[in-house]
């Protein structure tokens, strides 16, 4: 059987950006999606989905994951090697119980289940990273007591699984409701941007967060849990005014002192060890990118740009030399076997 990948919510920002380098790299895709208005809203949605039915090797299904039978249906037709779960699916809901069901009838594939960094609660001193080792603490936030619960539902199942817990995430031509791309309309409006805080926040760009679930994908860590993120503090006023000097835009900025949940910055020394991952694309690359796309300019005509090379530097022996795209569509190509390379 050829290798293929199901992808569950594979119409939102993440899901198509995994879909879309997957199948770029020749790989058979299942972008399975309910299609509803929650998150960038079903116009957004059904253009997504468009640009991946393009690809030959594509299959779309639209489908509710946590319906009755849904599932299992999907499972059954398609037959996927391994999964992705990017849905984000309503608080106080089924969530993926459906489809780990289904996942045990149908031979059990490989689970790559996208979880929150947000969970992490306040550290216990000021700057401590976030390990995956410390409690969570979802407060009374509803979506993240629904990651909390399927975080809780994975561990307890029987499907070979790993868990990635994603920072925030940039993403050139994301919509103009997402953070930063609603910053950089208030400025080209000649507004005042508003924030709620100058905490430093994890952000990480979309290219590299592909790579990371990819290569969980590929390496197949059966349970464990992983971060995600740049691993760096980025000052959002920082963030504005990077922006703004590449628009081309003056910045008025407000910070706002009302209370909010803490930010923190993911360790990265897991996802090194595990995955041989690290961050690379820099922030001022970053911002070049969004401001491109929104503009139209040539630096950008996708939400998930080629890559640029970066410079290259010394490296530390404890670091970690990060897998290749070659290497991960090497171990891609293998056989499944419980969560384990053979």
């Amino acid at each position: 059987m050829a290798f293929r990948v199901l992808v569950a919510g594979g119409a939102g920002l993440i899901g198509s950006a995994v879909a879309r380098q997957l199948l770029s790299e020749g790989a058979e895709v299942v972008v399975v999606d309910a299609m509803g208005d929650q998150g960038d809203g079903r116009t957004i949605r059904e253009e997504r989905v468009q640009a991946l039915g393009a690809f030959p090797k594509a299959t779309v299904v639209t489908a509710d994951l946590t319906l009755p039978g849904a599932a299992d249906d999907v499972f059954r037709e398609t037959s996927p090697a391994a999964v992705v779960n990017a849905a984000l699916f309503p608080p106080g809901g089924a969530g993926v119980v459906s489809m780990l069901e289904a996942m045990r009838t149908h031979e059990k594939p490989f689970l790559v289940h996208l979880s929150d960094g947000a969970l992490y609660g306040a550290a216990a001193s000021p700057g401590q990273p976030a390990r995956e080792e410390e409690p969570i603490d979802p407060g009374r936030d509803p979506v993240l007591l629904q990651r909390m619960v399927e975080e809780a539902r994975l561990r307890s199942s029987e499907v070979p699984n790993v868990i990635l817990r994603l920072f925030g995430v940039l993403a050139p031509g994301a919509p103009a409701s997402r953070f930063p791309q609603d910053v950089l309309e208030t400025l080209l409006d000649g507004g005042e941007v508003v924030l709620p805080s100058d905490t430093p926040r994890d952000l990480l760009h979309v290219r590299d967060a592909v790579h990371g679930i990819l290569a969980a994908l590929a390496l197949r860590p059966a349970g464990k849990t992983i971060n995600l993120g740049s691993g760096r503090g980025v000052v959002p006023s920082h963030l504005v005014r990077l922006m703004a000097e590449r628009a081309f835009h003056p910045a008025r900025i407000r910070v706002e002192t009302a209370p909010e949940r803490p930010t923190r910055i993911a360790s990265l020394s897991h996802a090194g060890e595990v995955l041989r991952f690290q961050a690379t694309t820099s922030l001022e690359t970053a911002v070049a990118e969004i401001v491109a796309a929104r503009l139209g300019t040539p630096e950008s005509k996708t939400n998930c740009p080629r890559p640029v090379t970066p410079a290259p530097r010394p490296r530390r022996a404890e670091e970690p030399k990060e897998v290749s795209r070659r290497e991960l569509f090497g171990f891609l190509r293998r056989p499944f076997d419980g969560g384990r390379p053979r």
